[in-house]
């Protein structure tokens, strides 16, 4: 079990997600109220998790099998579109990220009212794009061959805590009135260089990009694969 904790915790880290917490944060800037947050937060959390559970104690090892099945052999053409049309949302990422930036959102907002049937539902949706991750998969995979609901339960929190570090550091950060401090410490790293960092990053993910083009491209001409 312990090597299933460890596997579950690295995969949890390659699928680290920014977006919940850039929501979260926009939600407490527009001054939700800390029980609706929290609803949108153990809904997210709770459904992602007994998905996933749930899929792993009714499938368990043979999921891995079906899974097998959908994937296409190493030399298969689909993975040269796949790296193509990969790379291409690399370099139109990063390209919009450098040359066009988006308004700044007005600070004085009014307290936004809504039902909490809305921020439940919300949390929902946000668990159902689990299935985008790939990282989500692996974990459930594990949870079968473990057998165990409970294991189960306890992988996919693992999972779901690590990925979802900032979002948990944003939660409690907001309960406890800090969000605006926790902005202000960001806005003052990005002063003191982040965005240098910002821009190697992106710099990487160009030279990713032309890797994965010119290995599809090589696949093209040659019948196989250069990496």
């Amino acid at each position: 079990m312990v090597h299933k904790i460890i596997s579950t915790i690295g995969l949890g880290i390659l699928g680290i997600d920014p977006i919940t917490a850039v929501y979260m944060i926009s939600m407490g800037l527009r001054k939700d109220s800390k029980s609706k947050i929290s609803l949108f937060w153990f809904s997210f959390m709770g459904f992602s998790i007994l998905i996933g559970a749930v899929l792993a104690t009714i499938f368990g090892v043979s999921a891995v099998e079906i899974l097998r099945s959908f994937t296409p052999e190493a030399d298969s053409p689909l993975w040269a579109v796949l790296q193509f049309v990969l790379s291409l949302i690399v370099v139109i990422f990063v390209i919009k990220k450098i040359f066009y930036k988006t308004k700044k959102e007005d600070e004085n907002r009014k307290i936004v009212e809504g039902s909490s049937f809305k921020y439940l539902f919300t949390g929902f949706v946000f668990s159902i794009t689990c299935f985008t991750d790939p990282t989500y998969y692996a974990v459930i995979l594990l949870g079968g061959e473990s057998n165990n609901f409970l294991s189960a339960i306890l992988l996919l929190t693992i999972w779901f805590l690590v990925s979802q570090f900032m979002a948990v550091i944003v939660y409690i950060a907001n309960q406890m009135n800090l969000l605006k401090k926790l902005v202000k410490w960001v806005d003052r790293l990005k002063e003191k260089g982040l965005k240098t960092v910002v821009h190697v990053c992106y710099i990487i993910l160009l030279v990713v990009s032309f890797g994965l083009l010119l290995d599809s491209g090589y696949y093209l001409v040659a019948g196989k694969y250069l990496f």
